[in-house]
């Protein structure tokens, strides 16, 4: 057999949030590290908190005092959508007193089973897994949370990797009203998608970022220079339409829910039920966050459709199949990311990197 899965850390319960450090003591090649987070929704509660990601505060790889990867829960979730293109393995939902079921992929090589990059845990000397959950952050304020992890190895397949495909974030700052921010990239690795995370609740994504400009040398030469509605639809086969349901306890009132997609939403509900009861209206959406109201206090369920995963965007540097036309900064000078935010913002905003780490 070519490929396994192995079970690098067992499930494990928490009752209080928890900082997990796993070391990776692998011999072979891992094409990626798959999460299994569980986080379970407090009894009587109505509405959501946050999204589910948000209970994962931090993910993190590192080698000592090297990062290679780092995301918040948010932003590794986004990726998984962004890279792989497709839902994760999931269990969406509301329901008190229930565990939710999320997946978080952290992704070595262009796709799964890339005999090109991946990870060689032999080429590092002190490779570790840190985990730090809040588990209250999202879902339904959760009361207790369960992990485990899994490695996806090489087995008698045997490749030889020329590197692996990192991602971090590399800046987080407050925005303000229509202002720029202007932020030097790192130009020591190859650069394979640009991201950025601009995330308010009831505003579409690209309502909280107006416009994004890279360039290099002062302008010699200029990458890209759009709104950020235009970077959704100028790269449409990166940022693509996600889809997604989740279950819900209805109040008999509005209620606050959230989702993934982010902006140009489209939802519908109905009644998750033997028989027919109820009715709801279902609105909004915007900025990962929707509103339903329902003729009864009954379970739902709700499909939703959108752009920008938790408020993500991503530019593609290159073809995203071939390593050899993804971005490389060696020899400039500068490389300068200009985000101008929409009027009126006070919220964070994430810049993050996909790069090619070679060996």
């Amino acid at each position: 057999m070519n490929y396994r899965a192995t079970n690098i850390f067992a499930q494990k319960a928490y009752a209080a949030d928890f900082t997990e450090l796993i070391d990776i003591n692998l011999a072979d090649p891992v094409s990626e590290l798959r999460l299994n987070y569980q986080g379970l929704n407090a009894s009587g509660g109505a509405g959501s908190t946050a999204h589910w990601a948000k209970a994962v505060t931090k993910v993190e790889l590192v080698d000592g005092s090297d990062v290679l990867f780092s995301l918040s829960g948010m932003e590794l979730y986004a990726l998984g959508w962004l890279h792989y293109k497709k839902a994760p393995a999931q269990w969406l939902h509301y329901l008190t007193s229930n565990y939710f079921v999320i997946t978080l992929r952290i992704p070595f090589g262009r796709f799964l089973w890339d005999p090109m990059l991946a990870l060689t845990p032999r080429a590092f000397k002190n490779l570790q897994l840190r985990i730090q959950s809040t588990m209250a952050a999202g879902g339904v304020a959760p009361t207790a949370s369960k992990l485990d992890v899994w490695a996806l190895c090489f087995d008698e397949k045997t490749p030889s990797p020329i590197g692996l495909l990192t991602a971090r974030e590399i800046k987080q700052y407050t925005m303000g009203d229509a202002s720029h921010e202007y932020t030097d990239l790192p130009m020591d690795q190859k650069i394979r998608k640009l991201m950025v995370k601009a995330l308010v609740a009831g505003t579409e994504a690209n309502q909280v970022l107006a416009h994004l400009k890279l360039s290099e040398d002062n302008d010699r030469h200029i990458i890209v220079d759009a709104d950020s509605d235009v970077i959704g639809w100028m790269f449409d086969d990166e940022n693509i339409q996600i889809q997604e349901g989740f279950i819900f306890v209805n109040t008999g009132s509005k209620t606050a829910y959230h989702c993934t997609p982010t902006s140009k939403c489209v939802l519908n509900a109905n009644e998750w039920a033997a028989a027919a009861s109820a009715y709801f209206a279902v609105y909004d959406g915007d900025g990962g966050r929707t509103y339903i109201d329902g003729s009864g206090a009954v379970n739902g369920i709700c499909q939703v459709q959108g752009f920008y995963p938790n408020g993500v965007f991503s530019v593609p540097m290159g073809d995203q199949n071939d390593p050899e036309d993804w971005f490389d900064p060696a020899g400039l000078k500068n490389l300068q990311l200009d985000l101008k935010s929409a009027s009126s913002m006070t919220n964070t905003c994430e810049i993050i990197l996909q790069q090619l780490r070679q060996y």
